[in-house]
Protein backbone atom coordinates (compact mmCIF):
# COMPACT_ATOMS: atom_id res chain seq x y z
CA UNK A 1 0.00 0.00 0.00
CA UNK A 2 2.88 2.35 0.77
CA UNK A 3 4.15 2.39 -2.78
CA UNK A 4 0.87 3.75 -4.07
CA UNK A 5 1.64 6.84 -1.99
CA UNK A 6 5.34 6.99 -2.91
CA UNK A 7 6.80 4.81 -0.13
CA UNK A 8 8.20 1.37 0.39
CA UNK A 9 7.66 -0.18 3.80
CA UNK A 10 9.65 -2.91 5.49
CA UNK A 11 8.68 -4.46 8.81
CA UNK A 12 10.80 -6.27 11.36
CA UNK A 13 10.19 -8.60 14.31
CA UNK A 14 7.16 -10.25 12.71
CA UNK A 15 5.15 -7.02 12.55
CA UNK A 16 2.33 -6.98 10.04
CA UNK A 17 3.30 -5.73 6.62
CA UNK A 18 1.98 -3.18 4.22
CA UNK A 19 3.09 -5.16 1.23
CA UNK A 20 4.34 -3.78 -2.06
CA UNK A 21 4.41 -5.81 -5.19
CA UNK A 22 7.07 -4.11 -7.29
CA UNK A 23 10.76 -3.45 -6.52
CA UNK A 24 11.85 0.16 -6.17
CA UNK A 25 14.86 1.55 -8.01
CA UNK A 26 16.29 3.59 -5.15
CA UNK A 27 15.88 4.14 -1.41
CA UNK A 28 16.73 6.69 1.24
CA UNK A 29 16.43 4.91 4.56
CA UNK A 30 15.25 6.40 7.82
CA UNK A 31 15.33 3.99 10.76
CA UNK A 32 12.52 3.42 13.21
CA UNK A 33 12.17 0.79 15.94
CA UNK A 34 9.48 -1.20 14.14
CA UNK A 35 9.38 0.12 10.62
CA UNK A 36 11.73 1.45 8.01
CA UNK A 37 10.08 3.81 5.55
CA UNK A 38 11.82 4.92 2.37
CA UNK A 39 10.74 7.78 0.10
CA UNK A 40 10.81 7.03 -3.61
CA UNK A 41 12.47 10.17 -4.86
CA UNK A 42 14.37 9.29 -8.01
CA UNK A 43 13.15 10.52 -11.42
CA UNK A 44 12.65 6.92 -12.49
CA UNK A 45 10.48 6.19 -9.48
CA UNK A 46 8.46 9.34 -10.06
CA UNK A 47 7.67 8.15 -13.55
CA UNK A 48 6.84 4.69 -12.25
CA UNK A 49 4.61 6.17 -9.57
CA UNK A 50 2.64 8.05 -12.21
CA UNK A 51 2.21 4.84 -14.13
CA UNK A 52 1.14 2.94 -11.02
CA UNK A 53 -1.43 5.60 -10.19
CA UNK A 54 -3.31 4.75 -13.36
CA UNK A 55 -3.45 1.02 -12.71
CA UNK A 56 -3.75 0.84 -8.92
CA UNK A 57 -7.40 1.61 -8.32
CA UNK A 58 -7.68 1.14 -4.58
CA UNK A 59 -6.67 -0.33 -1.25
CA UNK A 60 -7.87 -3.62 0.17
CA UNK A 61 -7.75 -4.82 3.76
CA UNK A 62 -8.09 -8.59 3.24
CA UNK A 63 -8.82 -9.40 6.88
CA UNK A 64 -12.03 -7.35 6.72
CA UNK A 65 -12.62 -7.66 2.97
CA UNK A 66 -12.74 -3.88 2.95
CA UNK A 67 -11.92 -2.02 -0.27
CA UNK A 68 -11.64 1.76 -0.66
CA UNK A 69 -10.32 4.05 -3.35
CA UNK A 70 -6.78 5.38 -3.03
CA UNK A 71 -8.10 8.86 -2.38
CA UNK A 72 -10.64 7.82 0.24
CA UNK A 73 -10.91 9.69 3.53
CA UNK A 74 -10.70 6.25 5.15
CA UNK A 75 -7.22 5.71 3.70
CA UNK A 76 -5.88 9.24 4.26
CA UNK A 77 -4.86 8.85 7.96
CA UNK A 78 -2.73 5.89 6.91
CA UNK A 79 -1.14 8.03 4.21
CA UNK A 80 -0.44 10.77 6.75
CA UNK A 81 1.16 8.23 9.07
CA UNK A 82 3.47 7.19 6.26
CA UNK A 83 4.19 10.83 5.41
CA UNK A 84 5.29 11.68 8.95
CA UNK A 85 6.99 8.29 9.38
CA UNK A 86 4.91 7.36 12.41
CA UNK A 87 6.14 4.50 14.57
CA UNK A 88 2.60 3.10 14.80
CA UNK A 89 0.61 3.52 11.62
CA UNK A 90 -3.15 4.11 11.87
CA UNK A 91 -5.23 1.19 10.66
CA UNK A 92 -7.56 1.41 7.68
CA UNK A 93 -10.54 2.71 9.62
CA UNK A 94 -13.37 5.24 9.34
CA UNK A 95 -11.94 7.70 11.86
CA UNK A 96 -14.30 10.62 12.68
CA UNK A 97 -16.90 9.41 10.19
CA UNK A 98 -19.66 10.91 12.36
CA UNK A 99 -20.13 12.38 15.82
CA UNK A 100 -20.65 9.02 17.52
CA UNK A 101 -23.50 10.16 19.76
CA UNK A 102 -25.54 7.00 19.15
CA UNK A 103 -24.77 3.33 19.64
CA UNK A 104 -24.93 0.98 16.71
CA UNK A 105 -27.87 -1.46 16.81
CA UNK A 106 -27.08 -5.04 17.80
CA UNK A 107 -27.70 -8.08 15.63
CA UNK A 108 -31.45 -8.65 15.47
CA UNK A 109 -31.54 -12.07 13.78
CA UNK A 110 -31.09 -15.58 15.14
CA UNK A 111 -30.52 -19.10 13.82
CA UNK A 112 -33.85 -20.65 12.87
CA UNK A 113 -33.50 -22.63 9.67
CA UNK A 114 -32.49 -25.96 11.24
CA UNK A 115 -35.56 -25.74 13.49
CA UNK A 116 -37.89 -25.12 10.55
CA UNK A 117 -36.62 -27.67 8.02
CA UNK A 118 -35.44 -31.22 8.69
CA UNK A 119 -32.04 -32.48 7.60
CA UNK A 120 -33.56 -35.06 5.25
CA UNK A 121 -35.55 -32.36 3.45
CA UNK A 122 -32.46 -30.17 3.32
CA UNK A 123 -30.41 -32.94 1.74
CA UNK A 124 -33.02 -33.48 -0.95
CA UNK A 125 -33.20 -29.77 -1.76
CA UNK A 126 -29.42 -29.51 -2.02
CA UNK A 127 -29.53 -32.31 -4.60
CA UNK A 128 -32.19 -30.41 -6.57
CA UNK A 129 -30.11 -27.23 -6.51
CA UNK A 130 -26.98 -29.11 -7.60
CA UNK A 131 -28.80 -30.67 -10.56
CA UNK A 132 -30.90 -27.72 -11.76
CA UNK A 133 -29.14 -24.46 -10.91
CA UNK A 134 -25.50 -25.20 -10.13
CA UNK A 135 -24.59 -26.25 -13.72
CA UNK A 136 -25.20 -22.74 -15.12
CA UNK A 137 -24.54 -20.64 -12.01
CA UNK A 138 -21.59 -22.58 -10.65
CA UNK A 139 -20.21 -20.18 -8.06
CA UNK A 140 -20.61 -22.33 -4.93
CA UNK A 141 -18.32 -25.12 -3.80
CA UNK A 142 -21.12 -27.61 -3.27
CA UNK A 143 -19.01 -30.21 -1.45
CA UNK A 144 -17.88 -27.62 1.08
CA UNK A 145 -21.40 -26.22 1.33
CA UNK A 146 -22.83 -29.69 2.03
CA UNK A 147 -20.23 -30.27 4.78
CA UNK A 148 -21.13 -26.98 6.46
CA UNK A 149 -24.83 -27.81 6.21
CA UNK A 150 -24.22 -31.13 7.95
CA UNK A 151 -22.52 -29.31 10.80
CA UNK A 152 -25.17 -26.59 10.93
CA UNK A 153 -28.00 -29.14 11.20
CA UNK A 154 -26.18 -31.35 13.71
CA UNK A 155 -25.29 -29.10 16.61
CA UNK A 156 -22.44 -27.03 15.14
CA UNK A 157 -24.16 -23.83 14.01
CA UNK A 158 -22.33 -21.73 11.45
CA UNK A 159 -22.48 -17.95 11.31
CA UNK A 160 -25.57 -15.99 10.30
CA UNK A 161 -24.34 -15.27 6.78
CA UNK A 162 -24.14 -19.01 6.16
CA UNK A 163 -27.74 -19.29 7.32
CA UNK A 164 -28.70 -16.71 4.69
CA UNK A 165 -26.73 -18.66 2.09
CA UNK A 166 -28.42 -21.93 3.03
CA UNK A 167 -31.84 -20.25 2.98
CA UNK A 168 -31.20 -19.04 -0.56
CA UNK A 169 -30.15 -22.47 -1.81
CA UNK A 170 -33.15 -24.21 -0.25
CA UNK A 171 -35.63 -21.59 -1.47
CA UNK A 172 -34.37 -21.78 -5.05
CA UNK A 173 -34.41 -25.57 -4.96
CA UNK A 174 -37.98 -25.51 -3.67
CA UNK A 175 -38.96 -23.15 -6.49
CA UNK A 176 -37.67 -25.72 -8.96
CA UNK A 177 -39.30 -28.81 -7.49
CA UNK A 178 -41.94 -27.70 -4.97
CA UNK A 179 -40.75 -29.85 -2.07
CA UNK A 180 -41.70 -27.09 0.37
CA UNK A 181 -45.04 -25.37 0.59
CA UNK A 182 -45.06 -21.77 -0.61
CA UNK A 183 -45.34 -20.33 2.90
CA UNK A 184 -42.15 -22.09 4.00
CA UNK A 185 -40.39 -21.09 0.79
CA UNK A 186 -41.34 -17.46 1.37
CA UNK A 187 -40.16 -17.69 4.97
CA UNK A 188 -36.74 -18.79 3.71
CA UNK A 189 -36.54 -15.83 1.32
CA UNK A 190 -37.57 -13.32 3.97
CA UNK A 191 -35.27 -14.91 6.56
CA UNK A 192 -32.31 -14.54 4.19
CA UNK A 193 -33.31 -10.94 3.44
CA UNK A 194 -33.55 -10.15 7.14
CA UNK A 195 -30.05 -11.51 7.73
CA UNK A 196 -28.47 -9.80 4.72
CA UNK A 197 -29.99 -6.42 5.61
CA UNK A 198 -29.23 -6.64 9.33
CA UNK A 199 -27.12 -3.66 10.35
CA UNK A 200 -24.48 -5.53 12.32
CA UNK A 201 -24.05 -8.16 9.59
CA UNK A 202 -24.14 -5.98 6.49
CA UNK A 203 -21.39 -3.73 7.86
CA UNK A 204 -18.89 -6.53 7.19
CA UNK A 205 -19.21 -7.43 3.48
CA UNK A 206 -17.86 -10.83 2.51
CA UNK A 207 -17.70 -13.36 -0.30
CA UNK A 208 -20.43 -15.38 1.44
CA UNK A 209 -22.71 -12.33 1.53
CA UNK A 210 -22.24 -11.83 -2.20
CA UNK A 211 -23.11 -15.48 -2.80
CA UNK A 212 -26.27 -15.15 -0.69
CA UNK A 213 -27.27 -11.99 -2.58
CA UNK A 214 -26.74 -13.77 -5.91
CA UNK A 215 -29.14 -16.51 -4.83
CA UNK A 216 -31.64 -13.85 -3.77
CA UNK A 217 -31.33 -12.07 -7.13
CA UNK A 218 -31.91 -15.30 -9.08
CA UNK A 219 -35.00 -16.07 -7.00
CA UNK A 220 -36.39 -12.55 -7.45
CA UNK A 221 -35.70 -12.66 -11.20
CA UNK A 222 -37.62 -15.95 -11.37
CA UNK A 223 -40.57 -14.80 -9.27
CA UNK A 224 -40.50 -11.04 -8.60
CA UNK A 225 -40.67 -7.65 -10.27
CA UNK A 226 -38.09 -6.30 -12.77
CA UNK A 227 -37.32 -3.18 -10.73
CA UNK A 228 -36.61 -5.20 -7.59
CA UNK A 229 -34.48 -7.67 -9.55
CA UNK A 230 -32.40 -4.82 -10.99
CA UNK A 231 -31.98 -3.17 -7.58
CA UNK A 232 -30.86 -6.47 -6.09
CA UNK A 233 -28.34 -7.00 -8.87
CA UNK A 234 -26.98 -3.49 -8.25
CA UNK A 235 -26.58 -4.31 -4.56
CA UNK A 236 -24.51 -7.33 -5.56
CA UNK A 237 -22.22 -5.18 -7.67
CA UNK A 238 -21.76 -2.71 -4.82
CA UNK A 239 -20.72 -5.62 -2.60
CA UNK A 240 -18.35 -6.85 -5.30
CA UNK A 241 -16.68 -3.43 -5.19
CA UNK A 242 -16.73 -3.26 -1.39
CA UNK A 243 -14.82 -6.54 -1.16
CA UNK A 244 -12.39 -5.71 -3.97
CA UNK A 245 -13.55 -8.56 -6.21
CA UNK A 246 -13.93 -6.18 -9.15
CA UNK A 247 -10.15 -5.77 -9.46
CA UNK A 248 -7.47 -8.38 -9.91
CA UNK A 249 -5.25 -8.74 -6.85
CA UNK A 250 -2.16 -7.52 -8.71
CA UNK A 251 -3.91 -4.18 -9.25
CA UNK A 252 -4.98 -3.73 -5.64
CA UNK A 253 -2.84 -2.41 -2.80
CA UNK A 254 -3.18 -4.51 0.34
CA UNK A 255 -2.70 -3.46 3.94
CA UNK A 256 -1.50 -6.89 5.03
CA UNK A 257 0.95 -9.43 3.70
CA UNK A 258 0.49 -10.66 0.17
CA UNK A 259 -0.45 -14.23 1.06
CA UNK A 260 -1.75 -15.99 -2.03
CA UNK A 261 -5.04 -17.85 -1.49
CA UNK A 262 -5.31 -21.52 -2.36
CA UNK A 263 -6.22 -22.36 -5.98
CA UNK A 264 -9.64 -23.59 -4.85
CA UNK A 265 -10.38 -20.32 -3.04
CA UNK A 266 -9.14 -18.31 -6.02
CA UNK A 267 -11.50 -20.19 -8.34
CA UNK A 268 -14.42 -19.57 -5.99
CA UNK A 269 -13.59 -15.86 -5.80
CA UNK A 270 -13.32 -15.51 -9.58
CA UNK A 271 -16.47 -17.51 -10.23
CA UNK A 272 -18.45 -15.49 -7.69
CA UNK A 273 -17.32 -12.23 -9.28
CA UNK A 274 -18.13 -13.56 -12.75
CA UNK A 275 -21.61 -14.82 -11.89
CA UNK A 276 -22.41 -11.60 -10.01
CA UNK A 277 -21.32 -9.50 -12.98
CA UNK A 278 -23.13 -11.66 -15.56
CA UNK A 279 -26.36 -11.67 -13.58
CA UNK A 280 -26.32 -7.89 -13.20
CA UNK A 281 -25.57 -7.28 -16.88
CA UNK A 282 -28.28 -9.70 -18.05
CA UNK A 283 -30.94 -8.15 -15.79
CA UNK A 284 -30.00 -4.55 -16.62
CA UNK A 285 -29.59 -5.19 -20.36
CA UNK A 286 -32.98 -6.85 -20.62
CA UNK A 287 -34.77 -4.24 -18.50
CA UNK A 288 -33.15 -1.26 -20.22
CA UNK A 289 -31.61 0.08 -17.02
CA UNK A 290 -28.08 1.35 -16.59
CA UNK A 291 -25.32 -1.21 -16.14
CA UNK A 292 -22.92 -0.42 -13.35
CA UNK A 293 -19.27 0.00 -14.26
CA UNK A 294 -17.71 -3.44 -14.34
CA UNK A 295 -14.20 -4.70 -14.89
CA UNK A 296 -14.50 -6.90 -17.98
CA UNK A 297 -11.14 -8.46 -17.15
CA UNK A 298 -13.07 -10.38 -14.52
CA UNK A 299 -15.13 -11.97 -17.30
CA UNK A 300 -12.16 -12.53 -19.59
CA UNK A 301 -10.64 -14.96 -17.10
CA UNK A 302 -12.40 -18.07 -18.38
CA UNK A 303 -11.99 -20.90 -15.89
CA UNK A 304 -11.99 -24.56 -16.75
CA UNK A 305 -15.08 -26.45 -15.54
CA UNK A 306 -14.87 -27.02 -11.80
CA UNK A 307 -17.20 -30.02 -11.83
CA UNK A 308 -18.85 -32.39 -14.25
CA UNK A 309 -21.52 -30.60 -16.25
CA UNK A 310 -20.21 -27.14 -15.31
CA UNK A 311 -21.49 -24.70 -17.95
CA UNK A 312 -20.79 -21.43 -16.15
CA UNK A 313 -18.12 -20.55 -18.70
CA UNK A 314 -20.82 -20.69 -21.40
CA UNK A 315 -22.82 -18.12 -19.43
CA UNK A 316 -19.76 -15.88 -19.21
CA UNK A 317 -19.05 -16.24 -22.94
CA UNK A 318 -22.60 -15.19 -23.81
CA UNK A 319 -22.41 -12.07 -21.67
CA UNK A 320 -18.94 -11.26 -22.99
CA UNK A 321 -20.44 -11.07 -26.48
CA UNK A 322 -22.51 -8.03 -25.50
CA UNK A 323 -21.15 -4.55 -26.27
CA UNK A 324 -18.51 -3.41 -23.78
CA UNK A 325 -20.02 0.07 -23.48
CA UNK A 326 -23.44 1.44 -22.65
CA UNK A 327 -25.54 1.81 -25.80
CA UNK A 328 -26.40 5.50 -25.95
CA UNK A 329 -27.32 7.44 -29.08
CA UNK A 330 -27.96 6.21 -32.60
CA UNK A 331 -24.71 6.64 -34.48
CA UNK A 332 -23.49 4.30 -37.19
CA UNK A 333 -20.70 3.13 -34.89
CA UNK A 334 -23.23 1.95 -32.31
CA UNK A 335 -25.22 0.15 -35.01
CA UNK A 336 -22.09 -1.62 -36.18
CA UNK A 337 -21.21 -2.56 -32.60
CA UNK A 338 -24.66 -3.98 -32.01
CA UNK A 339 -24.62 -5.87 -35.29
CA UNK A 340 -21.30 -7.46 -34.39
CA UNK A 341 -22.60 -8.32 -30.92
CA UNK A 342 -25.71 -9.95 -32.40
CA UNK A 343 -23.56 -12.12 -34.63
CA UNK A 344 -21.36 -13.15 -31.69
CA UNK A 345 -24.32 -14.02 -29.49
CA UNK A 346 -26.02 -16.09 -32.19
CA UNK A 347 -22.79 -17.96 -32.97
CA UNK A 348 -21.95 -18.68 -29.31
CA UNK A 349 -22.01 -22.46 -28.71
CA UNK A 350 -24.37 -23.42 -25.87
CA UNK A 351 -26.28 -26.61 -25.17
CA UNK A 352 -28.15 -26.20 -21.86
CA UNK A 353 -31.81 -25.31 -22.37
CA UNK A 354 -31.66 -22.34 -20.01
CA UNK A 355 -28.63 -20.97 -21.84
CA UNK A 356 -30.40 -21.45 -25.18
CA UNK A 357 -33.21 -19.27 -23.85
CA UNK A 358 -30.74 -16.75 -22.45
CA UNK A 359 -28.95 -16.66 -25.79
CA UNK A 360 -32.25 -15.78 -27.46
CA UNK A 361 -32.95 -13.19 -24.74
CA UNK A 362 -29.67 -11.40 -25.42
CA UNK A 363 -30.19 -11.55 -29.18
CA UNK A 364 -33.69 -10.09 -28.78
CA UNK A 365 -32.30 -7.36 -26.52
CA UNK A 366 -29.80 -6.38 -29.20
CA UNK A 367 -32.51 -6.54 -31.87
CA UNK A 368 -34.77 -4.20 -29.86
CA UNK A 369 -31.97 -1.64 -29.70
CA UNK A 370 -31.30 -1.93 -33.42
CA UNK A 371 -35.02 -1.64 -34.15
CA UNK A 372 -35.42 1.51 -32.06
CA UNK A 373 -32.48 3.15 -33.83
CA UNK A 374 -33.69 2.07 -37.29
CA UNK A 375 -37.27 0.87 -37.78
CA UNK A 376 -36.26 -0.89 -41.02
CA UNK A 377 -33.71 -3.29 -39.62
CA UNK A 378 -31.53 -5.26 -41.99
CA UNK A 379 -32.74 -8.65 -43.18
CA UNK A 380 -29.61 -10.31 -41.79
CA UNK A 381 -30.60 -9.11 -38.31
CA UNK A 382 -34.07 -10.59 -38.76
CA UNK A 383 -32.66 -13.89 -39.96
CA UNK A 384 -30.30 -14.20 -36.99
CA UNK A 385 -33.04 -13.46 -34.49
CA UNK A 386 -35.38 -15.94 -36.17
CA UNK A 387 -32.67 -18.60 -36.07
CA UNK A 388 -31.87 -18.22 -32.39
CA UNK A 389 -35.51 -17.69 -31.42
CA UNK A 390 -36.69 -20.82 -33.20
CA UNK A 391 -34.08 -22.90 -31.37
CA UNK A 392 -35.30 -21.46 -28.08
CA UNK A 393 -38.87 -22.66 -28.65
CA UNK A 394 -38.08 -26.33 -28.15
CA UNK A 395 -35.88 -25.46 -25.15
CA UNK A 396 -38.82 -23.66 -23.53
CA UNK A 397 -41.07 -26.68 -24.09
CA UNK A 398 -38.54 -29.02 -22.50
CA UNK A 399 -37.89 -26.85 -19.45
CA UNK A 400 -41.54 -26.23 -18.68
CA UNK A 401 -42.28 -29.94 -19.11
CA UNK A 402 -39.55 -30.69 -16.56
CA UNK A 403 -41.05 -28.19 -14.11
CA UNK A 404 -38.05 -25.85 -14.20
CA UNK A 405 -39.52 -22.33 -13.97
CA UNK A 406 -36.57 -20.31 -15.24
CA UNK A 407 -37.64 -16.70 -15.79
CA UNK A 408 -37.23 -16.91 -19.56
CA UNK A 409 -39.22 -20.09 -20.05
CA UNK A 410 -42.15 -17.88 -21.07
CA UNK A 411 -40.51 -14.47 -21.44
CA UNK A 412 -38.29 -15.51 -24.34
CA UNK A 413 -41.19 -17.04 -26.27
CA UNK A 414 -43.36 -13.96 -25.73
CA UNK A 415 -40.62 -11.53 -26.76
CA UNK A 416 -39.86 -13.64 -29.83
CA UNK A 417 -43.52 -13.44 -30.83
CA UNK A 418 -43.40 -9.65 -30.50
CA UNK A 419 -40.23 -9.49 -32.60
CA UNK A 420 -41.78 -11.62 -35.35
CA UNK A 421 -44.80 -9.32 -35.53
CA UNK A 422 -42.68 -6.22 -35.84
CA UNK A 423 -40.44 -7.81 -38.51
CA UNK A 424 -43.50 -8.28 -40.75
CA UNK A 425 -41.79 -10.55 -43.28
CA UNK A 426 -42.83 -13.83 -44.87
CA UNK A 427 -40.20 -15.79 -42.93
CA UNK A 428 -41.33 -14.17 -39.67
CA UNK A 429 -44.96 -15.02 -40.47
CA UNK A 430 -44.03 -18.65 -41.05
CA UNK A 431 -42.44 -18.89 -37.58
CA UNK A 432 -45.21 -17.00 -35.83
CA UNK A 433 -47.61 -19.95 -35.82
CA UNK A 434 -45.04 -22.25 -34.19
CA UNK A 435 -44.15 -19.54 -31.69
CA UNK A 436 -47.77 -19.01 -30.64
CA UNK A 437 -48.28 -22.78 -30.36
CA UNK A 438 -45.28 -22.93 -28.03
CA UNK A 439 -46.53 -19.98 -26.02
CA UNK A 440 -49.91 -21.67 -25.59
CA UNK A 441 -48.19 -24.90 -24.50
CA UNK A 442 -46.08 -23.08 -21.91
CA UNK A 443 -49.11 -21.18 -20.61
CA UNK A 444 -51.10 -24.40 -20.25
CA UNK A 445 -48.25 -25.96 -18.28
CA UNK A 446 -47.74 -22.96 -15.98
CA UNK A 447 -51.42 -22.02 -15.61
CA UNK A 448 -50.66 -18.72 -13.86
CA UNK A 449 -52.08 -15.22 -14.19
CA UNK A 450 -48.82 -13.81 -15.58
CA UNK A 451 -48.63 -16.57 -18.19
CA UNK A 452 -52.25 -16.10 -19.32
CA UNK A 453 -51.70 -12.34 -19.42
CA UNK A 454 -48.73 -12.79 -21.78
CA UNK A 455 -50.73 -15.06 -24.10
CA UNK A 456 -53.65 -12.63 -24.15
CA UNK A 457 -51.33 -9.74 -24.99
CA UNK A 458 -49.63 -11.67 -27.79
CA UNK A 459 -53.01 -12.52 -29.33
CA UNK A 460 -54.12 -8.91 -29.02
CA UNK A 461 -50.99 -7.75 -30.86
CA UNK A 462 -51.52 -10.40 -33.53
CA UNK A 463 -55.10 -9.21 -34.08
CA UNK A 464 -53.87 -5.62 -34.35
CA UNK A 465 -51.29 -6.67 -36.94
CA UNK A 466 -53.99 -8.54 -38.89
CA UNK A 467 -56.30 -5.50 -38.81
CA UNK A 468 -53.48 -3.36 -40.13
CA UNK A 469 -52.90 -5.78 -42.98
CA UNK A 470 -56.61 -5.78 -43.82
CA UNK A 471 -56.63 -2.00 -43.99
CA UNK A 472 -53.73 -2.17 -46.43
CA UNK A 473 -55.57 -4.70 -48.58
CA UNK A 474 -58.72 -2.55 -48.52
CA UNK A 475 -56.68 0.43 -49.71
CA UNK A 476 -55.37 -1.59 -52.64
CA UNK A 477 -58.85 -2.82 -53.50
CA UNK A 478 -60.18 0.74 -53.59
CA UNK A 479 -57.41 1.72 -55.99
CA UNK A 480 -57.97 -1.25 -58.31
CA UNK A 481 -61.75 -1.21 -58.14
CA UNK A 482 -64.08 -4.17 -58.75
CA UNK A 483 -63.20 -6.28 -61.81
CA UNK A 484 -65.56 -5.94 -64.82
CA UNK A 485 -66.80 -9.03 -66.73
CA UNK A 486 -65.04 -7.89 -69.91
CA UNK A 487 -61.69 -7.46 -68.15
CA UNK A 488 -61.98 -10.88 -66.53
CA UNK A 489 -62.67 -12.51 -69.90
CA UNK A 490 -59.89 -10.59 -71.62
CA UNK A 491 -57.40 -11.22 -68.86
CA UNK A 492 -57.74 -14.70 -67.36
CA UNK A 493 -56.22 -15.28 -63.90
CA UNK A 494 -52.43 -15.45 -63.92
CA UNK A 495 -49.94 -17.01 -61.57
CA UNK A 496 -50.15 -14.80 -58.48
CA UNK A 497 -46.51 -15.37 -57.70
CA UNK A 498 -45.38 -13.70 -60.95
CA UNK A 499 -44.94 -9.92 -60.88
CA UNK A 500 -47.39 -7.81 -62.86
CA UNK A 501 -45.60 -5.10 -64.89
CA UNK A 502 -48.89 -3.43 -65.75
CA UNK A 503 -49.84 -3.19 -62.08
CA UNK A 504 -46.50 -1.67 -61.22
CA UNK A 505 -46.98 0.84 -64.04
CA UNK A 506 -50.46 1.85 -62.83
CA UNK A 507 -49.43 2.70 -59.26
CA UNK A 508 -47.26 5.80 -58.80
CA UNK A 509 -46.43 4.76 -55.20
CA UNK A 510 -44.05 2.11 -53.91
CA UNK A 511 -45.88 -1.08 -52.97
CA UNK A 512 -42.95 -2.22 -50.84
CA UNK A 513 -43.36 0.89 -48.72
CA UNK A 514 -47.05 0.21 -48.34
CA UNK A 515 -46.52 -3.33 -47.12
CA UNK A 516 -43.58 -2.47 -44.84
CA UNK A 517 -45.95 -0.88 -42.39
CA UNK A 518 -44.46 0.34 -39.15
CA UNK A 519 -45.64 -1.44 -36.04
CA UNK A 520 -44.16 0.10 -32.92
CA UNK A 521 -44.28 -1.91 -29.70
CA UNK A 522 -44.19 -0.22 -26.31
CA UNK A 523 -40.70 -0.29 -24.79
Amino acid sequence: MCQGYGYECEYENGASKLSTKRPTPSEESTSRPTAKVARLASPQSTSKQATDSSILPGILEPSKARYVGKYSSIAFPLYVGLEVQATKLPRLHSFAYHSGIRKEPPCAVTHKISEKISWNTTRGLIEVYTAAIHPVFGFLNMDHFYTLCEKHWHGQPQDMVFEALASGVLALASLFNGNLDQDMEMWLILHAKEILEDYSISRFPSLEQIAAWILRAIYIRCSGRPHVAWLTSCTIMHLVEATGLHHASEYTLQTTGNVAPSPEVSKTVIRTAQVATCLHIVIAFEYGRSIMTVNRQTLEHILQPTHEGDLTSHLVSLVMALPATQIIGDSADITDELSAALEQVVDAPVSHDFLLLLKADLALGIYRRLRVMDSKSQQIHNDRVITVGTTALSAARRLVSQGQPWWNVIGTVFQFACALLVMDTSSACERFVETMDTLEFVVDQLNTHLAREALSTARQLARAALDKKRKGVESLERVVGPPSPDSVAAHPPQDSSAPSPSLEHQFPFDLDSLWAMEFQLPL
